[in-house]
């Protein structure tokens, strides 16, 4: 083993490990929904619920330190934790909490600090900001179009890849919105040709995306 592949072996360990920690604590922290017969977030802490997200977790941290830089280490390992349990409730529930939501724009705020800072530029916060707008406003600008058919809590988790994903390059950017999109899309059409009706989570589609786009962007160097 290279020491760059035990660098990501330790480090997917790491994360999945904070994942395991955190996850409990997290869902039993967030305000539960007012209507009674929706799912209840004390109700996601069982272990199987808790190991999927560490798995996820560990693959997206190795995803992530497999091919990018350091600097841009702390903002995708924002998005292996809080991206991965707000995609894993997504699934399950169709929500997205908004504490979770607002504790995650937090630490992707001070990722993105830690990110330049490791970078030793300043530039790469710009990028960030600017990602999380962009991307932000865009998914706000399909949610006014939807009417109605398209949830906002997708709305409040796009500045998490917008910042995530434009700290790499506007490149890396594009392509994490593109890809988010052909997934989505794939789902939604294999769900028409199934006739099944309805919404369905889009927040998996556009972390899924993120991670393929990354991928893509490693192979194509």
């Amino acid at each position: 083993m290279t020491p760059a592949q035990l660098v990501t072996l330790l480090a997917a360990l790491a994360t999945a490990a904070l994942c395991a920690g955190v996850t409990k604590p997290l869902l039993r922290w967030l305000p539960e929904p007012a209507a009674p017969d929706e799912i209840r977030y004390r109700s996601l802490t069982t272990p199987g619920f808790v190991s999927a997200c560490t798995l996820c977790s560990a693959v997206a941290a190795a995803t992530a330190w497999a091919v990018l830089p350091v600097a841009l280490q702390p903002l995708w390992s924002v998005l292996a934790v809080c991206g991965v349990l707000l995609a894993a409730i997504d699934c399950l529930t169709t929500w997205l909490p908004l504490r979770l939501m607002q504790f995650s724009w937090a630490a992707m705020a001070v990722a993105a600090l830690t990110g330049a800072s490791l970078a030793g530029s300043w530039t790469m916060l710009l990028r960030a900001v600017v990602g999380a707008a962009a991307a932000g406003s865009l998914y706000y600008l399909v949610w006014l179009t939807s009417r109605g058919g398209f949830g906002f809590g997708d709305v409040r988790f796009a500045p998490l890849l917008g910042a995530a994903a434009a700290a790499g390059s506007w490149q890396l950017l594009v392509w994490t919105l593109v890809a988010g999109t052909l997934i989505g899309g794939l789902h939604g059409l294999v769900r028409l040709l199934t006739r099944r009706r309805g919404g369905f989570p889009y927040t998996p589609s556009m972390l899924g995306g993120a991670y393929l786009a990354v991928l893509l962007q490693a192979l194509l160097r």
